[in-house]
């Protein structure tokens, strides 16, 4: 029978050969958990990253601005917009709960008149940009899409925007902006 030392010293060898074994299962470099289901480098180019909706709620009357800014907007009462046929610019004042925004939306040669309008980088038929007033920072559509309603009886102009907007490369904004909501002049 073995001496009550020689137990003790044999309880302590399987240990430190159990934690030895244990260490060098868990902590090998070349072969971890973690790198056995980690995902390979990505060969997908990547994209710009658009500014995500927030659960700001505003008005359904105003205009929701996310990304570098989270307010409502709404337009300016009695503001006045023209647009011709050929070539329509509407410039709308935009009043937010923080900043003031300038919102220029701009028929070009495809614009064919009233109508739901895609948005694209190059569009061939409306682009939207936005400005904040105050810093001059300019935003242009890259995606999205916008409604231009006749509101008929002199009553101007409006409709829907839903737009995923970017930096223009002449501006220092990095961030891109999100608008939905309605748009409005008279």
């Amino acid at each position: 029978m073995p001496s009550r030392a020689s137990r003790g010293i044999l309880v302590i060898a399987v240990a430190f050969v159990a934690i030895a074994v244990a260490s060098l299962i868990y902590l090998n470099p070349h072969k971890s958990s973690a790198s056995a289901t980690r995902p390979g480098p990505s060969t997908t180019p990547l994209t710009l990253a658009v500014a995500s909706p927030t659960d700001l709620a505003c008005p359904p009357t105003e205009l929701k601005i996310t990304g570098v800014f989270e307010e409502c907007a709404s337009a300016d009462q009695g503001q006045t917009c023209s647009a011709s046929p050929a070539s329509p610019l509407w410039v709308v004042l935009m009043h937010g709960t923080k900043h003031d925004f300038l919102l220029y939306i701009e028929g070009n040669s495809g614009y064919r008149g009233p109508g739901n309008y895609l948005l694209a980088p190059k569009p061939d038929g409306v682009k939207v940009e936005i400005r904040e007033y105050v810093s001059g920072r300019l935003w242009e559509s890259s995606a999205g899409s916008i409604d231009i309603i006749d509101l008929g009886n002199g009553g101007g102009w409006g409709g829907w925007i839903y737009a995923g907007l970017g930096p223009t490369p002449n501006s220092p904004v990095q961030t891109a902006l999100n608008l939905a909501g309605w748009w409005t002049c008279s």
